[in-house]
This record gives C-alpha cells, sequence and structure tokens, in this order.
C-alpha cells in the first residue's frame, strides 16, 4: 500500500467543504459572544474569534483559516461594534481594534498551519522510514537465507558430481547408456554446485558493500587472462577484440573484475549460436573507460533494453520469462549478470544494455579512472645512459 506524502495529505486547494466549515466556526464564536454583549468588554469578546482561527488552521488548513480571520472581523463589525447590523464604524479607533484582531488572527493561522504541516512531514517520514527499514529487514533475511542454503547446498552437489564421475571406475566398464547418464548426473551436479556458488556469492554482494582488493591492472592483461579462461568455449564462435593501442591503468579489485568480464562472456557464448560473432571492445574517456561486448545473438526485446536489464539484474529468475527472453536466452537464471552488476555498483561504475543495429545484444560497463600512477620507463630506456 502506498504511503502518503505530505502533499497528498496537505493539498495545496482546500475544498469548498472546509471553507464551510470555517464559515461555520465564526459564525458559532460569534453566537457565543452575543449573550456577553453588555457583560464583557468588546476588547474580550474579540478574543474570542481567534479560536474559530485556530480551529481552522489546524483542522482545515490555512487557506480556509485565512478566510475565518477576515470573516471573524466582520461578523465582530457587524454584530458587536456600534451602530449594530452594519460595517459602518461610528468611532475610527474601532479601526486599529479590527487591524490588531485581523493581525492575531493572521498569525495563529499561519503558524497554526505551519504546525500542522510539520506534524504531516513528520509523520510521512515516519511511515516511509518504517517502510524502508522493513524493506532492509525483508533483504537482509533474503540474503541469509540464500547464503545458508547455497552454502548447504554444495557440499552434497560436489560429493554427487565425484560419485557421478567414480560410477564407471568402480567396477565393469559401463553400457553406452548407462555411462551418458551417470556423464548427465556429473554435468547437472557441476551447473547446481556452479549456481549454488552463484547465490552465495550475489548475497555476500548484495549483503553490504564488498570489501574490494584495489590494485592498479592493466586493462589489456585483465582481458586476456578473462579471455584465456574462455578460449575453449569460444573456438566456436568468431571473435575479435577492438583495443586502442594505449590503454590506462584500472584501479580495481582483480579477482572480482576478471569475473566481471567471464560472465558476459559466458553470457554472449551461451545465446550466440555457433560461428557467430563476439566483439570485445574498450573506449578511453577523459576520466572513464568502457568495456563493451557485443554478440549478433536473440537480442534483447527492442525499445525496453535498458529498462528489462535493468530489472532483471535487480531480480533474477528463469530467463525464459516472458519479459525477459533477452540476450540472457531461455537456460539459466541470469545470476551471472546480477552479479556483473553487483561488482561494477561496487566499484562505481555503470552496466548497461542495447541492441544492435544488425542485430544481437551489447553489454557496456562503464568505470570511473582516478588519476594514473606514475608508470615506470621501459627497461630499455631506464638503462640507457644520458648523451
Amino acid at each position: 500500500m502506498a504511503l502518503p506524502t505530505p502533499r497528498d495529505r496537505l493539498p495545496d486547494r482546500a475544498p469548498l467543504r472546509n471553507y464551510l466549515l470555517a464559515a461555520l466556526a465564526a459564525g458559532a464564536v460569534a453566537l457565543v459572544g452575543a449573550p456577553l454583549l453588555g457583560q464583557f468588554d468588546l476588547a474580550n469578546i474579540a478574543m474570542l474569534f481567534p479560536l474559530a482561527v485556530l480551529f481552522a488552521a489546524i483542522r482545515l488548513g490555512r487557506g480556509p483559516a485565512v478566510f475565518a480571520a477576515f470573516l471573524a472581523v466582520a461578523l465582530f463589525d457587524f454584530f458587536f461594534v456600534h451602530p449594530h447590523f452594519t460595517l459602518a464604524v461610528s468611532d475610527l479607533q474601532y479601526l486599529l481594534t479590527f487591524a490588531v484582531l485581523l493581525a492575531v488572527a493572521l498569525t495563529t493561522a499561519e503558524l497554526a498551519a505551519r504546525l500542522r504541516r510539520e506534524r504531516d512531514s513528520a509523520e510521512a517520514r515516519a511511515e516511509e522510514a518504517a517502510q524502508a527499514r522493513l524493506a532492509a529487514d525483508t533483504e537482509r533475511l533474503r540474503n541469509t537465507l540464500l547464503a545458508s542454503l547455497s552454502h548447504d547446498l554444495r557440499t552434497p552437489l560436489t560429493a554427487l558430481a565425484g560419485l557421478a564421475e567414480s560410477l564407471p571406475l568402480a567396477g565393469p566398464p559401463l553400457p553406452p547408456a548407462q555411462a551418458e547418464l551417470a556423464e548427465a548426473i556429473r554435468a547437472e551436479a557441476l551447473r547446481t554446485h556452479a549456481l549454488a556458488r552463484d547465490l552465495l556469492d550475489l548475497s555476500r554482494l548484495q549483503s553490504g558493500a564488498p570489501r574490494l582488493a584495489l590494485d592498479w591492472l592493466a586493462v589489456d592483461e585483465l582481458l586476456g587472462s578473462a579471455l584465456q579462461a574462455r578460449a575453449h568455449a569460444l573456438r566456436a564462435h568468431v571473435f575479435a577484440l577492438e583495443l586502442p593501442e594505449e590503454l590506462p591503468l584500472l584501479h580495481a579489485d582483480a579477482v572480482l573484475m576478471e569475473r566481471v568480464v567471464c560472465n558476459l562472456l559466458d553470457n554472449a557464448i551461451a545465446h550466440t549460436p555457433e560461428g557467430g560473432h563476439i566483439v570485445l571492445a574498450a573506449q578511453v574517456g577523459a576520466d572513464w573507460i568502457r568495456i563493451s561486448l557485443c554478440d549478433d545473438g536473440c537480442g534483447l526485446p527492442p525499445g525496453r533494453e535498458q529498462a528489462i536489464f535493468e530489472r532483471f539484474v535487480r531480480a533474477p529468475h528463469p530467463r525464459g520469462a516472458a519479459d525477459a527472453t533477452t540476450a540472457t536466452g531461455d537456460a539459466g537464471t541470469g545470476l551471472g549478470l546480477a552479479i556483473v552488476h553487483a561488482i561494477v555498483a561496487a566499484h562505481g561504475g555503470s552496466v548497461s544494455a542495447h541492441n544492435r543495429a544488425g542485430g544481437g545484444a551489447c553489454f557496456v560497463l562503464q568505470l570511473p579512472l582516478p588519476p594514473q600512477p606514475d608508470r615506470p620507463p621501459p627497461e630499455d630506456e631506464a638503462g640507457a645512459l644520458p648523451r
């Protein structure tokens, strides 16, 4: 249920009903003061009218309160000041009384209305704070459950994969059908083990700011290490690497950033047909570097690429969902992209996604570049003697 905002609780324009209630309040004060005429001084009776203004300011809003202030002065003049039942004034000193009464009423209206706004704003902030605490507690519980579940699953899954792998070695050679079944059990156990690992890593990344082992990294070496780790899987595709001649150093966690590039490569490999093209490129700006990975696979739903991608990495779900049939394909859970998003965000960067004009999708990482450290000169220059 949506919480009311201060603007919702205090509309800019009070309804006509509030003005009518303000008029009734001023009229009620006039009725109460009428029997007192002749028994109390007019100055004492005049002090009753700010009560109507105070009521209107607290319960009805600023506009009705101001209306009640002017109406109170008019009623006081009409019923209590000689000549009665007319707005004429026989003694000019009553003009000062009217001015003081109006000033007191208007000041009361403004102060009461301000207190009302502050009260409602404080209440709205308290409701929003409670909702934020509830959301934080829910997220913390979710991460704790994911971490516990994934941690407890990894050990039996590792044992299951080992048993399936040793099954053909336990006795006579298995018939082809049973050997294929044992290999399928091993592969699924390893895949589920990797899924549990990704769940555990994601819960750690989302539970708070991860500890980063920051170091100065050469971008080409970082990309080369990830490509070497995925070299076998890339053989079925046409791969291109497009890097500028001069690349700056990146201040980042080497292990986590290699995981980012590997996850993007896995995503492109899994959802690009054999023989398809995969391009890894980099662009450098004054204080940023962009690393993009593009493929000619199935791409993202047109027109909603970035919105769906952001929703996807915030809440990974089976890739076959109707609104998430993206470059992530129809198998797996999308945890890889969620991990990419979390790691890049921890480094102060951003991840975006868009479709290519010729088909396929591009995922773009933008990372900040701090001032570069002084690089040592090349060995041949360092060892050369001045002439």
